[in-house]
């Protein structure tokens, strides 16, 4: 009979756990200082009396708003050290702490699981660890993110209600005036300009006309844009209209254009006129009847101030022709001697970006993937290679080990309780200054890069093709359109990468 050896199972308490922890602090320096080191001696007194866990390092971010992550450096920082393998359990106060938006912190956490980290959060005692946790996080991280909303409201409920009662103070200056004391007063030798304008728009001059003639009356660059929104502000005849723009309720909050969305106030006699009302009024009316066959096309549209000019660097403008929607750059519309590039329709556009999705889609993983793991290399190298960030870093983890020392030596009576006091407040101040002066040496633009290429390769993989354009999917890839010629354009994505398509004409 065959002789079976019994091969014991690993005993996984006995591995020590590299712990780390993230939480969000005031903006404040002298309550974000406190609070940061605070809780770096809470965790270390936590965990310093474990057989199988290590305090790795305290992650925080200062004063960053928690409905969105593109921001907190720290949070990024976190995520990068998880992914190369330096931490294996996450501490954190709470779930608002580590996140008020649902979809980033499930995000988050789903890609920790993958890479086998544990999160812990105190308040609400869930360890994704468990199976059933996520069913728990999924209910906090709404909690929270409805917490943020509703802040949100409260504050968009304040404004809208000294909009009502007369009371709201304009936060902007528009061109003519200066704003003292509160209050919009008259700036002389901009009004004469302001008036100038509109006797030119009345006697038959067009915005463009204008601009070039503001040009040279000025000596700097006058956009015809900023004509019309002069001669179309009711703020030059001595009133406000308010909300003009709005917020939108859901996350991600964003500021659209009120084109009656949203109930608006109009407040007459607010401050002293520049123009007169008889004037003002002449102005609309002849606004409203240039109805040409060709117009600029003023509404939004998910390609605005992505497409550029790869001859002379100019933003495109989008207009109408009939039932025609267009790009052109804007040089070339003044006079195609400006620049030769003509104007393409915008179904083009749309077109070659549904071709490059599905080319992406298709084949990202022999195209992207060796992109990221060889910027993943060389981010590794320069990193590895700076002297003066590893000694920061090697400076700021000494500092940091010391007041784990100190901590423990305090807990065990073993110091006075004025020298403690007096030590720790010497570490930190090391501390912050050390952070500081990282802060300033460290390039961040790879690390973003990579960031923004690993969220690339997430939301193609996640994805399948396209028939018809996406302004969602085009919003989330695309950063800037350059027109090389009148049948190439170039996408310029998230990532740094550019990808070329040809286009029909």
């Amino acid at each position: 009979m065959a002789q079976v050896t019994i091969i014991p199972a690993k005993n996984h308490a006995d591995e020590i756990v590299r712990t780390a922890a993230y939480a969000r602090v005031s903006s404040d320096s002298e309550d974000q200082l406190n609070s940061f080191n605070a809780q770096i001696r809470y965790y270390t007194e936590m965990l310093q009396n474990s057989d199988n866990a290590v305090f790795v390092d305290m992650y925080a971010d200062e004063g960053i708003s928690g409905t969105g992550t593109a921001k907190r450096e720290e949070f990024k920082r976190l995520m990068n050290d998880c992914r190369k393998g330096k931490i294996d359990r996450i501490l954190t106060k709470s779930v608002s702490r580590f996140a008020r938006n649902t979809k980033d912190c499930l995000e988050a956490i789903r890609e920790l699981k993958n890479l086998g980290v544990s999160v812990y959060f105190e308040k609400e005692n869930i360890d994704t660890g468990e199976i059933s946790s996520e069913m728990l996080l999924t209910l906090y991280s709404q909690f929270a993110q409805e917490e943020s909303m509703s802040i949100s409201r409260n504050c968009r409920l304040g404004v809208k209600k000294r909009m009502m009662d007369g009371t709201y103070k304009t936060s902007s200056t528009p061109f003519g005036y200066n704003y003292v004391d509160g209050k919009l007063q008259i700036d002389p030798e901009k009004a004469k300009i302001v008036k100038q304008i509109f006797d030119w728009y009345i006697s038959g001059l067009g915005s463009i006309e204008i601009a070039k003639k503001l040009k040279s009356l000025c000596g700097r660059d006058w956009n015809p844009c900023s004509v019309r929104y002069i001669l179309t502000n009711e703020k030059y005849i001595g009133d406000t209209l308010l909300q003009k723009r709005f917020t939108t309720d859901t996350l991600p909050f964003q500021i659209k254009k009120n084109n009656g969305e949203k109930e608006q106030f109009y407040i007459q006699n607010t401050h002293e006129p520049i123009i007169e009302k008889t004037v003002f009024e002449s102005a609309q009316i002849l606004l409203s009847s240039k109805n040409t066959s060709t117009e600029i096309v003023w509404e939004t549209s998910p390609l605005k101030r992505t497409i550029y000019c790869g001859n002379c660097g100019t933003a495109f403008r989008r207009k109408q022709r009939k039932n025609c929607v267009y790009w052109v750059c804007r040089n070339h519309d003044k006079s195609a001697e400006n620049c030769p590039i003509k104007q393409i329709r915008e179904t083009e556009f749309q077109a070659a970006f549904i071709r490059l999705w599905n080319k992406l889609q298709t084949h990202y993983k022999a195209i992207l993937a060796p992109m990221l793991r060889q910027l993943e290399t060389l981010s590794e190298r320069e990193k590895s290679g700076n002297t003066q960030l590893a000694e920061l870093r090697k400076e700021i983890s000494e500092i940091k080990r010391q007041i784990h020392l100190l901590t423990i030596l305090n807990s065990q009576g073993t110091l006075d309780g004025a020298y403690f006091k007096e030590r720790s407040a010497e570490f930190d101040r090391k501390l912050l200054n050390t952070q500081k002066l990282l802060r300033a040496s460290l390039d961040n633009s790879d690390s973003e890069r990579l960031d923004e290429l690993r969220k690339l390769i997430a939301i193609i993989e996640k994805s399948k093709q396209i028939t018809e354009f996406d302004e969602v999917k085009f919003g989330q890839i695309v950063e800037r359109i350059t027109v090389l010629s009148d049948t190439e354009i170039r996408f310029e994505l998230i990532g740094k990468i550019g990808f070329t398509e040809r286009i029909a004409r």
